[in-house]
């Protein structure tokens, strides 16, 4: 009885803490502000910086092979990076490979044709110091100026992936 009721608290408190509604979480600190620079390694051993696409609508990814929600976006993430890299856009997806292993990230890219740089924090470096990540997945959009218009937490649907990237699009 006692487990019922304090669970049922937890629920009620819940719900006026963070209603349901497409923002329910504080924004990020992190919106608007220049986004911070990092370099890490792809999978075939380039480096990658993102200062180098300076002037470009940007969408960092993070990302882990064993979380669910990553898996059940990633084919929208590949869809709109597809329809809009002519017009500049660009995807970085960023593995969170202190927590995986190579070969499966490798087979997560090819299982869900990821023509985007992937990139490999393999000390967490970037997701814990640079972006603190609350969570997988993470969206950090940042516009052609480098600043950081929106943080996505949690899963986006492909409306919301589309509405937001329209956003730095513009």
């Amino acid at each position: 009885m006692l487990v019922t009721m304090t669970l049922a608290i937890v629920v009620i408190i819940g719900l006026k803490v963070f209603p349901e509604k497409e923002n329910s979480l504080p924004p990020s600190p992190l919106v608007g502000k220049k986004a911070p620079d990092f370099t890490l390694p792809t999978l075939d051993g380039t480096e990658v910086s993102l200062s180098e696409f300076h002037g470009q609508p940007v969408l960092i990814n993070f990302w882990a092979i064993w979380c669910i929600p990553c898996r059940q976006e990633m084919p929208e993430l590949v869809r709109v990076y597809e329809a809009r890299r002519e017009k500049g856009f660009v995807v970085l997806g960023l593995n969170l490979t202190y927590s995986d292993t190579l070969p499966d990230v490798q087979a997560f890219v090819n299982e869900f044709h990821m023509t985007f740089p992937v990139l490999l924090d393999k000390d967490g470096q970037v997701a814990e110091k640079s972006y603190p990540l609350p969570g997988v997945p993470t969206s950090i959009f940042i516009n052609r100026d480098g600043t950081i218009e929106r943080v996505q937490i949690g899963l986006m649907s492909g409306r919301q992936i589309d509405k937001f990237v329209a956003e730095i699009l513009r």
